[in-house]
């Protein structure tokens, strides 16, 4: 025999007419918020690159010059941002999704 299934609870539905109104200064700072945040990331993998390249110094090669970089130095940064990229690249590309999806939202409210 089986149990009466409990129905799911009630979700409130919101209608358009009855949705609040868009507040584009909120979304703008929410974007500004988020493009801070990706600035970080960004910031700190490039950080994690170039460590991971100058564990071993190359004459003549200055880190913060990329001009002096050779093809040994940029094949070792380029594979420290492939190794980076699992723990990078998913957040930033969600602050990328966020950052799209809130300034649609903001271009909405400024049309209501």
């Amino acid at each position: 025999m089986l149990a009466a299934a409990t129905p799911p609870p009630a979700v409130p539905v919101t209608h358009p007419s009855t949705a609040p109104p868009l507040d584009p200064h909120r979304l703008r700072e929410a974007v500004a918020d988020r493009r801070g945040a990706l600035a970080e990331l960004e910031l700190a993998m490039v950080a994690a690159c170039e460590e991971a390249t100058f564990r071993t110094p190359t004459p003549g090669v200055l880190r913060d010059d990329r001009g002096t970089w050779d093809r040994g130095t940029w094949d070792r940064y380029l594979a420290a941002a492939a190794a980076a990229e699992p723990r990078f690249g998913p957040p930033i590309r969600r602050l990328h999704e966020d950052i799209a999806r809130l300034g649609r939202l903001a271009a909405l409210g400024d049309a209501q």
